[in-house]
């Protein structure tokens, strides 16, 4: 069933709920029946926005496909909405460059917001025919103007090799442009608390924003059920506000999942809400420490005429492990030198959380905050730590003394930043040691010589 026949159920038939909760369970169930899975050519990332002047990709991809040769497609768009500003072959038909190919594109052909592009293999034996999933075409897109349109994947005609060059069925799936594009977000997007143990709980919200006439809403969140469980679930204001809804939930606690939807009952077309608000309130109960996203699919926003309102999905993020690398210590050796001479800067990183940083950090070191140099630290177990030496020579250095800083990048995740940095106070730095200029001392005695020899043969002509 469509999702426009889906909202039209909805208006006024609180029992059709029912329904929407078992759908995505019936989905499961039938998906891969037959044991068959089809050819699809599709666009990637299928929802896409950017801001007026600003460019964008689309890939168009295929997936499934077996011994494909040749291919064509046609992709159109509204042109006072996005230009393409180029198009490129993709890797898949000429497997990354190892085979030859013959790539064509038209753009604003057969009219303006529209491309057409064909490739084929050339001269290449039967068994270069490619198999698998991949990337036909990269577009590019410029942004003309707010607004949304289609993205219409077309006109697509897909080829076995030669002699037969049978025909490959498959199916193909538009994509679209949206700005402002609605969005479907965790809030707040993160939480950071080590402090949260066992058996404490915390809310989120599931929020909208910039939604635009919505009627009726659906969405699918997912989470690590080892980390997290959700212990109630309430309806938010978004809806409700302007009218009598009908709002269902499921809660799959083993697999770390739920649904929820909700829609108006009965209420005109005006009573359809837009702007900013709050679609659920979810109370979550910590199970043990760890890490989870929390991911927001298959989001969906409905008209009253069940048009859907593209939206875009933002997952959330949730931790309370003790994230935190600290810099312990900054030394210099020499303490006290004259400019020119070289030091060596050693700094000790230890990671005092509870788990491997499970990323690469930087250790920054500026003098006097200028910039010197960065040092990297793959990864530390806890507790662990690490020195790290930098060598700097003086040479351009005036006078004085000099304030030595280390600083750490931040954890994803780490709270406490005040250890992560150190600062060493003071580097000496004395001008550079004036040596004895024994040339200039030589060169005056030649001089001196030379005036006393012209003098005294001078002195003779005279006589």
């Amino acid at each position: 069933m469509c999702v426009k026949e889906t909202a039209n159920l909805l208006r006024g038939k609180s029992f059709l709920l029912v329904f929407l909760v078992v759908l995505p369970i019936f989905g499961w169930a039938v998906t891969g029946v037959g044991g068959q899975v089809d050819t699809k050519v599709y666009l990637d990332p299928a929802l896409v926005t950017a801001n007026p002047g600003e460019t964008f990709t689309v890939n168009v991809k295929i997936a499934n496909v077996e011994d494909l040769w040749d291919y064509e497609f046609r992709l159109g768009w509204d042109p006072t909405l996005l230009d393409v500003t180029g198009v490129t072959e993709g890797p898949f038909l000429n497997a990354e460059g190892t085979y030859k190919t013959f790539f064509v594109k038209k753009e604003d052909f057969p009219s303006p917001g529209n491309l057409y592009v064909v490739c084929t293999l050339m001269g290449e034996p039967v068994s270069a025919a490619a198999s698998g999933s991949g990337t036909l075409a990269i577009v590019e897109f410029r942004v003309l103007d707010a607004g949304n349109c289609t993205l219409d994947l077309y006109g697509t005609l897909f080829e076995k090799p030669p002699p037969e060059q049978r025909k490959i069925e498959h199916t193909t799936e538009e994509g679209f442009f949206k700005y402002p594009l609605s969005e479907v977000a965790i809030d707040p997007p993160s939480i950071i608390d080590p402090s949260l143990i066992r058996g404490d709980s915390f809310n989120i919200s599931v929020a909208v924003a910039m939604a635009i006439e919505v009627y009726a809403w659906s969405f699918n969140m997912s989470w690590d059920p080892t980390v997290l469980n959700v212990t109630e679930i309430y309806e938010g204001l978004f809806l409700k506000q302007n009218g009598t809804t009908s709002f269902a939930s499921e809660i799959s606690q083993e697999e770390g999942y739920l649904y929820a939807n909700c829609t108006l009952l009965g209420e005109p077309p005006e009573a359809s809400v837009s702007g900013n608000g709050t679609l659920i309130i979810v109370t979550f109960m910590v199970e043990d420490k760890g890490a989870t996203v929390l991911h927001i699919s298959e989001a969906t926003l409905l008209d009253y005429e069940g048009v859907e309102v593209h939206a875009l999905a933002k997952d959330g993020y949730f931790s309370n492990i003790l994230r935190d690398v600290a810099i312990i210590s900054v030394s210099v050796s020499p303490t006290s030198v004259r400019a020119g001479d070289s030091v060596v800067i050693s700094v000790v990183a230890r990671n005092e959380g509870e788990t491997t940083f499970g990323q690469s950090v930087d250790v920054t070191i500026y003098y006097n905050e200028s910039f010197l140099g960065t040092l990297g630290i793959s990864d530390l177990n806890p507790g662990g730590e690490k020195t790290l030496s930098f060598s700097w020579n003086t040479k351009d250095l005036a006078e004085g003394t000099y304030r030595i800083e280390a600083v750490a990048s931040q954890l994803l995740g780490e709270t406490n930043i005040v250890n992560n940095s150190y600062v060493y106070e003071y580097l000496e730095v004395m001008p550079p040691e004036q040596s004895f200029p024994f040339m200039l001392i030589i060169m005056i005695n030649v001089v001196v010589v030379l005036v006393v020899f012209a003098g005294f043969v001078l002195l003779r002509k005279r006589g």
